[in-house]
């Protein structure tokens, strides 16, 4: 019997669930950035016609849900590309080929702007919002 193959065979074996789970989390935290604080809670424009609500839940999904309080519409989206560095970070979240774009400065985490693109490119909405809450008693 060979100690030195037994030893590193189950060094091998309690070292496989690690890498496995590091490799099943490679979306998660640990792929971003050390500095990385997404902006979360309710945000509202000056004419409280839109509410914004940016929820980050357990598994690191980043959600992003909007209603026009005027017409009653609303919208929810996911799975954001992120930009940025330490300074200013953004957010896309895509609705077909309309674009929503939250840009969020870490060192201000009360203000947001949401800007919205649509296909041809063109802004079609482009609002400075302030952090109202943290849930949905807006």
């Amino acid at each position: 019997m060979n100690i030195k193959a037994i030893a590193l065979a189950s060094v091998i074996g309690l070292s496989t669930p690690a890498i496995a789970d590091i490799t099943l989390n490679s979306h998660s935290a640990s792929a971003m950035p050390t500095d990385f604080v997404r902006p979360t809670g309710a945000f509202m424009d000056n004419s409280e016609n839109w509410v914004v609500w940016l929820k980050l839940d357990e598994l690191g999904n980043y959600t992003y849900e909007a209603l026009d309080r005027k017409t009653g519409g609303s919208l929810t989206l996911k799975n954001a590309s992120i930009r940025g560095n330490r300074k200013r970070y953004t957010y896309i979240f895509r609705n077909g080929s309309h674009k929503y774009i939250i840009a969020h400065r870490p060192k201000d985490p009360s203000i947001i702007r949401l800007t919205v693109v649509n296909p041809q490119g063109y802004v079609i909405l482009n609002r400075l919002m302030e952090k109202v809450g943290n849930d949905w008693d807006v």
